[in-house]
């Protein structure tokens, strides 16, 4: 009988062990990913002006539907115009970034301001005519699509936009 609980008590000490492990492995944890773990690139002329370099921070997951990327815009870079299906957060962390909507709107965010941007907005960002920007970019998706490029900003509209801007800013 001694053999018999003894046996049984391993079994059961064992089986334990098994729920305890796959319960260990079903548990969500943080995650942390290596800096510059996910590389980056240039921006494509296509839907850039100027010199911007994209550094992918995170990608979006299965509890997070956004993105996250850090983007150094040159001075006089920018974004062609483009919207995003779900909107789209921009954290000021160098310089100066200006943004401007299809409304003729632009606006002028400094480091540590953060850029609010509501999905489908017709919209560019990027650095100012003589000084760099950078910022971190949040990115949501719908439906695994996270932005519509569209045009190229001219270098004329986009001149003018920070010239409107910069005088609006000094009165």
């Amino acid at each position: 009988m001694k053999k018999l609980l003894a046996i049984a008590s391993v079994v059961a000490l064992g089986c334990t062990n098994i729920a305890y492990a796959q319960e260990v492995k079903m548990q969500k944890t943080q995650e942390i990913v290596k800096a510059g773990s996910l590389g980056g690139f240039k921006g494509d002329s296509k839907i850039f002006s100027g010199e911007v370099n994209v550094k992918m921070l995170f990608k979006s997951g299965d509890y997070r539907n956004f993105s996250g990327a850090e983007v150094t815009f040159s001075p006089k870079a920018r974004t062609a115009w483009h919207t995003h299906p779900a909107g789209q957060t921009l954290i000021v962390t160098q310089g100066t970034i200006y943004t401007g909507t299809k409304q003729g709107i632009t606006q002028i965010a400094k480091v540590g301001d953060v850029v609010l941007c509501p999905s489908d907005i017709e919209h560019w960002h990027g650095a100012g005519l003589k000084e760099k920007g950078v910022h971190i970019a949040l990115t949501h998706e719908k439906d695994g699509k996270n932005v519509t490029w569209l045009e190229l900003l001219s270098d004329t509209e986009y001149e003018g936009y920070i010239k409107e801007a910069e005088s609006k800013a000094k009165k």
